[in-house]
């Protein structure tokens, strides 16, 4: 549990950002799951196939040692480039031996 003296928003942040933060956990397990089984996926990508805003999750799991990132893609939905994602050699292994 966060103490009450421990932020996870800023004051200058929409009252849809300072909602608990309980789960960032499935959340970011939604995101391995999607980068687990489209290599190469970049942030808008993942918006377009959850429908949740998810980007902030990324250099999280890379942080993690989960994810790395890769070449960068160009995303329609923007008409820029974008970084893919990938999952981390360790973790391919892993989720390979899930299936």
């Amino acid at each position: 549990m966060l103490s009450d003296n421990y932020k996870t928003f800023r004051e200058t942040d929409p009252l849809t950002s300072r909602q608990p933060i309980h789960n960032k956990g499935k959340l970011k397990a939604l995101v391995l799951r999607s980068v687990a089984e489209r290599p190469g996926i970049t942030a808008g990508e993942l918006g377009d196939l959850t429908g949740l805003q998810l980007w902030k999750r990324l250099p999280e799991l890379e942080r993690d040692g989960l994810i790395t990132r890769g070449s960068p893609k160009y995303y329609s939905g923007t008409g820029r480039y974008q970084t893919t994602w990938y999952l981390a050699e360790e973790r391919q292994l892993s989720f390979l031996e899930e299936r």
